[in-house]
């Protein structure tokens, strides 16, 4: 659902997801929004007319939380399944995997320049990867819990 701030009224009801949705958050142009959900799908709606635009199929398991790259051509997703993925949302494809953690992966974002993905896990780190080619570039330890 989508909620005017100002006046606490709903403006949209997003529909299509067919398990719980984990996350969401408008592109930073504000003309998208982004869902994940348990059922293993991103999706991209218009956040004008709340219609589905483009739904990202490829994670096996849990999709924990999706978000836009700075430009909004591509998307970051983390699931259950452990990996963290990057999609062109252009064509609607997965560009890159990124394997590394090995428990679930929680969160997933873009940094500023689109240079890199920061990712954080249930295994207790915090990952550093190059965007444009999936490789890890640091693994940041130290969590316990």
């Amino acid at each position: 659902r989508v909620w005017n701030a100002e006046t606490g009224k709903k403006e949209l009801m997003l529909e299509g997801h067919t398990s719980r949705v984990t996350s969401a958050s408008f592109s930073h142009d504000d003309r998208h929004i982004i869902s994940s959900s348990y059922d293993k799908t991103v999706r991209v709606w218009n956040a004008e007319i709340g219609k589905e635009e483009l739904m990202l199929e490829g994670h096996i398991d849990w999709v924990i939380s999706a978000s836009f790259s700075h430009d909004d051509r591509h998307i970051v997703s983390s699931s259950d399944d452990n990996t963290v993925r990057v999609w062109n949302v252009e064509i609607g494809k997965e560009e890159l995997m990124l394997e590394g953690h090995t428990n679930r992966v929680n969160s997933a974002s873009f940094s500023h320049d689109g240079r890199y993905i920061v990712s954080s896990s249930d295994d207790n780190t915090v990952r550093v990867w190059n965007a444009e080619i999936g490789k890890e570039e640091l693994m940041l330890e130290g969590h316990t819990n």
